[in-house]
């Protein structure tokens, strides 16, 4: 039963006119990243994120007062980074809007063109790639809601612990669920309550921002190398598909032409926007690993300390890895894609269609480079350098 009712909430999801970011979309609305002619709810969209940039802030005042507990310190800017992070992709997409708008309506046009074009090889290329899609995102869905469900009790529990083994210390009666100030006494009701729905709704929308934000870049880029792959398998079929009729061979090294074109105008696009969230996410997660490194190494950290940055840097490192591995298989198969030119019976076609070939050819060469920021790209030898400092 319950498994039916997750199939048909999934199913609930999908849009016919946007069949591949559907779901991506609908997650991006509920947070209030997608805006449409609503104005009430862009105005409490934009509230709660100024409202975010606010409640950073408070961190960053709450670690100046830990300064002198060096680990309560560095705990408290673990979390700070991920609200960095998680404020600057939902400022990217509401500055970014009409960009963004722009980049869903290449894609899904171009997801609508091949569904009326009917292609049996097209077809089943970009059902393998949806379905892979839509699995990553509904598996990273729900491991970030339990991860900031754990978040939100783990304190809950610790509090419940402490009453069953009578080993409650009166300084700290109400453990709290994320560090910050607050202009009122946060120890104490009913400052503690009003500070503990803050903190979950800012955990509750931190996550949401993640987990909605970095699904739909994940689905982009498997849709981009999803593409190259369909175009490398209809360049290879370019003379066994029209049986050598020029006319028809012309008409599908145009079409060669024309696909290739909108995804590199797809690619652009997009890697304009993601470069520079993903360069202020590759600068934090290196500095961070080396910080959680040493805060791990020392001796006044407790068990469960220990625990947290175990959790947060393998949180760091596995987000960072998505990224790296998903932009380097991009990266791969679009050095490939230049291969189904030439592994088709060019050599069959006369010298005229020759020449288009070796113009489709060195066309394609083009890579498709994912970067971040202006200094490095997204791949698995950037993966492995930002482990290794």
């Amino acid at each position: 039963m319950l498994l039916r009712k997750l199939i048909s909430f999934t199913k609930g999801l999908e849009d016919p006119e946007h069949p591949l970011l559907g779901p991506n979309l609908r997650g991006l609305y509920w947070c209030g990243f997608w805006r449409d002619a609503n104005k009430i709810r862009n105005m409490c969209s934009d509230v709660a994120i100024l409202s975010a940039q606010f409640f950073i802030v408070s961190e960053i005042i709450e670690i100046y007062c830990l300064r002198n507990d060096v680990n309560k310190m560095l705990s408290n800017i673990s979390v700070t980074i991920l609200s960095i992070i998680s404020a600057s992709k939902a400022i990217d997409f509401v500055i970014n809007q009409k960009k963004w708008k722009e980049l869903v309506n290449l894609i899904s046009a171009q997801e609508i063109s091949d569904l009326i074009e009917m292609d049996n090889d097209t077809l089943r290329e970009m059902a393998n790639y949806k379905k892979y899609a839509r699995t990553v995102t509904f598996t990273y869905w729900v491991l970030v809601f339990i991860t900031n469900l754990g978040m939100i009790v783990t304190p809950l529990f610790k509090y419940a612990s402490a009453i069953c083994n009578k080993d409650i210390d009166s300084s700290e009666l109400y453990p709290e669920i994320i560090n910050s100030w607050f202009p009122f006494d946060k120890t104490k009701r009913p400052g503690y309550i009003i500070a503990g729905a803050i903190h979950i709704f800012m955990s509750t929308y931190g996550a949401a921002t993640v987990g909605v934000c970095d699904m739909f870049a994940i689905t982009i880029l498997a849709f981009i190398k999803g593409q190259l792959i369909i175009l490398r398998k209809r360049c290879m079929k370019i003379f066994d598909r029209n049986r050598y009729s020029e006319e028809k061979i012309l008409k599908t090294i145009k079409n060669c032409h024309w696909r290739h074109d909108n995804l590199l105008r797809i690619y652009k696009l997009f890697n304009s926007l993601l470069s520079p969230v993903m360069y202020v996410y590759v600068l934090i997660c290196s500095v961070m690993i080396c910080c959680n490194v040493v805060q791990f190494t020392s001796s006044d950290i407790t068990i469960s300390q220990k625990l947290w940055i175990f959790q947060y840097t393998f949180y760091l490192v596995s987000q960072l890895f998505l990224f790296c591995w998903h932009s380097n298989e991009v990266i791969i198969e679009s050095k490939d894609v230049d291969r189904g030119v030439y592994t088709s019976d060019w050599w069959k076609s006369d010298l005229n269609i020759r020449k288009q070939i070796l113009l489709l050819g060195g066309k394609l060469k083009s890579e498709f480079i994912m970067n971040a920021g202006p200094f490095t790209i997204l791949s698995i030898p950037t993966f492995i350098d930002a482990e290794n400092l």
